[in-house]
């Protein structure tokens, strides 16, 4: 019987690797936050990036595309599953004008066709997807189109049921749930109240282990050194306004003010020292909840798992052993009170 085995400390050391836990990094403004719109005629140096949708078909018309470097902070290269991400917040401001009205939740592709039982629109953001392998360095070149033969060369997807990517720019013509990552929260207003003044719109990113594609995504972006994202709504554009405004890194308020432009924080480990082999397998994540430490670790339906802990590392007993059902996550939780024993996951395969 072979075994394959992780193992962990309670004091957040790998046996055989390296990790870097909980770093924190603010990176106060992106490399690249550029507006795209059908007739955008000045794409990459507007004060001001619109989020609105045509009320005809509920196209996304008006989108705030984001690229924040990452390379200066965070290790790349390291292969994906040597990150793990624990938090991903973004902040934007909107100058209030025009004003717009204010919600929290997700709303319904039906809503659109037919009733929204909530007063007002969310802000929804998502990754960034590209087309014709663009990439997020080429769209700070304003030759960059942002259409070509009528689609969106950069945009903003998810995955459908299938599991399948889709650009969402067009999510209630196809009837399909658009899957935000993150919808925008303002403190201060109640739901449907309007919004009129310079306020803070934070995207806390969905980083639930459960969504595994989100996660994954942006440890790639990690690995490669960039994240992109892009901003979106159903708000509708009128003569009097409608749409939703936000401060870029070129707006005069950034320049003499600062801190407008988009920013981002990420709370974050990695293993800068690799050294498992490539059958190998790894806890993934390790993670405090109240009095609880978590771990977790990506398994295979079939396999059969075992949990050991140790008091010296050298000699192990069984805490837990159990064959995987599924592909998902596997997890193990104990209490923080265990401060000197080692734990450690054995993978056994026939």
């Amino acid at each position: 019987m072979k075994r394959i085995q992780s193992i962990v400390s309670i004091c957040f050391i790998f046996s055989t690797q390296l990790i870097s836990i909980g770093e924190v990094v603010e990176i106060t403004e992106p490399y690249l936050d550029r507006w795209t719109y059908p007739n955008n005629a000045t794409p990459g140096s507007r004060g001001m990036a619109s989020v609105f949708a045509n009320s005809e078909n509920w196209d996304r018309m008006g989108q705030f595309v984001l690229g924040f470097s990452t390379t200066d902070f965070i290790p790349t290269d390291i292969g994906v599953d040597n990150y793990q991400i624990d938090s991903i917040v973004i902040t934007l401001i909107t100058p209030g004008e025009p004003s717009f009205q204010y919600d929290s939740t997700y709303d319904l592709f039906s809503s659109y066709l037919t009733e929204d039982l909530d007063p007002g629109r969310p802000i929804e953001l998502h990754g960034a997807g590209f087309r014709e392998d663009y990439t997020g360095e080429d769209f700070l070149s304003r030759d960059t189109p942002a259409f070509s033969e009528g689609l969106r060369t950069v945009f903003p997807f998810s995955w459908d049921d299938d599991g399948n990517e889709i650009d969402v720019s067009g999510n209630v013509g196809l009837e399909v749930e658009s899957k935000p990552w993150s919808i925008g929260r303002i403190s201060g207003p109640d739901e449907g109240d309007y919004v009129n003044e310079e306020v803070e719109v934070v995207f806390d990113l969905d980083l639930d282990l459960s969504n595994n594609k989100i996660n994954r995504h942006l440890r790639e972006g990690l690995d490669a050194g960039s994240l992109h994202f892009v901003l979106s709504s159903l708000h509708t554009a009128n003569h009097q306004g409608g749409f939703v405004n936000f401060f870029t890194k070129d707006s005069p308020e950034e320049e003499f003010f600062g801190g407008y432009a988009p920013r981002l924080k990420i709370e974050y480990s990695a293993n800068e020292n690799p050294s498992r082999k490539d059958d190998s397998f790894a806890i993934s994540s390790m993670q405090i909840k109240g009095d609880d430490i978590i771990l977790s670790w990506d398994q295979v339906i079939g396999m059969e798992y075992v949990v050991q802990s140790s008091g010296n590392g050298i000699d192990w007993i069984d805490v837990r052993s159990e064959k995987a059902s599924n592909d998902k996550i596997g997890a193990f939780s104990f209490q923080t009170d265990q401060k000197r024993k080692f734990f450690r996951v054995q993978q056994k395969a026939e």
